[in-house]
């Protein structure tokens, strides 16, 4: 018998021929869809875990002069633990102590500091046992380091970074235990102690990277005697420099009579965006203070957010100096601030070391050592773009630099020591 498949026949066949099809295919798609599920299970995972910074310290790569005095080991249970041993030649009279530091996070600066931590204790005879923590902001992984420097009987706790100063003025002020604190924001701004005249009065001696507002407004007023207005560049969303710089520079900018106009971003990740939306109107505003701008200011704060969009700054700023509150916005080359009035995390570093071999000799206590503040700042000029916009340095600016970069863009001086570059004899 021959069935000619006409359009009625073929709507009965259909269904039955799909559920043939259906029967082939669907347990491969349902391999298929499995799969993917899979694949997207593990992307979402992948995705969670680069979210949660790590705890290791394999990052931690010290200098090769550091390591023929230094040896360092990573916990085989705990990567964000490191053992680090003095290897170097003996001392005629050592010191002998167990040290604990602590990182809040993983830091290029947070490097720095510990290199020149560990250069001050050999420069000192001080034989140091290092037992380097990164808590991870972790509250209960900061309180088991601070329980395990107890237990362990340390002499010291070297607190690195703005979280860490806060984590231990929160949870172990007035332990036994001395604690320094380094490369953090002004403690008196923050609310830590009352001022900068007196010590602490309990375990922790405080250092700061601000240097005092009044500090501040006389190298501004030296540079612009006139000074009108100044616009000030910040993450809104940084606590911290919101209260040790943006808040502070404002109240006495009003107490003076002055303006100040905001240029806020909102993230690392938007901040050049936020900029190209908001310089335009910003510049717009202060040449209406100002219409020469011969009296402006543009003051970028110690927010990496803002720091890092140097280039979009420049892009508008005209002939308005473009200063910063860290020496290290000023780099050689054109893509950099023409002046920088603050302090290098390496001498914060370096002076809180002194202040970590005062405790450690038992020259000091804590208690009785005032708010650390490298005097005079460090200054940074590059002279390229000051040429460029017409912008005249005061001698004693250049006097005092410890950062100086020629009229070709080029190192001139670095860390107060002149350099020689290519082509110079």
């Amino acid at each position: 018998m021959i069935f000619h498949l006409t359009q009625c026949s073929y709507s009965f066949f259909y269904p039955v021929r799909f559920m043939m099809l259906c029967s082939l295919f669907l347990p491969h798609l349902a391999i298929a869809q499995n799969e993917a599920n899979v694949e997207n299970k593990q992307e979402h995972i992948q995705n969670q875990e680069k979210k949660i910074p790590s705890i290791s310290l394999n990052w931690l790569k010290f200098k090769t002069e550091t390591l023929k005095h230094w040896q360092s080991t990573i916990d085989e249970n705990d990567s964000g633990v490191m053992y680090i041993k003095y290897i170097g030649k003996p001392f005629k009279y050592p010191t002998q102590k167990k040290i604990f530091i602590l990182l809040p996070k993983k830091s290029g600066s947070y490097l720095l500091a510990t290199e020149e931590f560990l250069h001050v204790m050999e420069q000192n005879s001080i034989v140091a046992d290092v037992t380097l923590i990164h808590f991870n902001k972790d509250t209960d992984r900061g309180k088991a380091a601070l329980a395990r420097a107890e237990s362990e009987q340390a002499d010291l706790i070297f607190s690195i970074g703005s979280e860490t100063a806060t984590f231990t003025n929160q949870h172990f002020k007035n332990n036994s235990i001395p604690v320094v604190t380094s490369t953090n924001k002004d403690p008196v701004q923050l609310g830590m102690l009352a001022d900068y005249d007196k010590g602490s009065g309990h375990n922790i001696a405080y250092t700061s990277l601000n240097i005092p507002i009044d500090v501040q407004m006389n190298y501004l007023f030296t540079l612009r005697p006139n000074l009108k207005v100044i616009g000030i560049l910040y993450n809104k969303n940084h606590k911290q420099v919101m209260a040790t710089e943006v808040i502070p520079l404002k109240k006495k900018f009003k107490e003076l009579g002055l303006k100040t106009v905001d240029i806020a971003v909102s993230s690392r990740s938007s901040a050049q965006k936020d900029l190209l939306e908001r310089m335009p109107q910003a510049m717009t505003d202060m040449a209406f203070i100002d219409p020469g701008s011969e009296n402006s200011l543009l003051w970028i704060t110690s927010s990496t957010a803002v720091f890092a969009q140097i280039v979009t700054v420049n892009q508008f700023s005209a002939s308005v100096p473009v200063l910063g509150s860290i020496p290290n916005i000023v780099t050689e080359g054109k893509d950099s601030a023409v002046l920088a009035i603050g302090i290098d995390r390496r001498n914060n570093a370096h002076l809180a070391s002194l202040y970590a071999v005062k405790i450690l000799k038992d020259q000091s206590t804590a208690s009785e050592l005032k708010v650390g503040v490298v005097t005079p700042p460090d200054i940074a000029i590059n002279f390229l773009i000051a040429k460029k916009i017409g912008l005249k340095i005061p001698f004693q600016f250049f006097e005092s630099a410890s950062f100086i970069y020629d009229y070709q863009g080029q190192p001139a001086r670095l860390f107060g020591q002149n350099v020689l570059t290519k082509g110079k004899q």
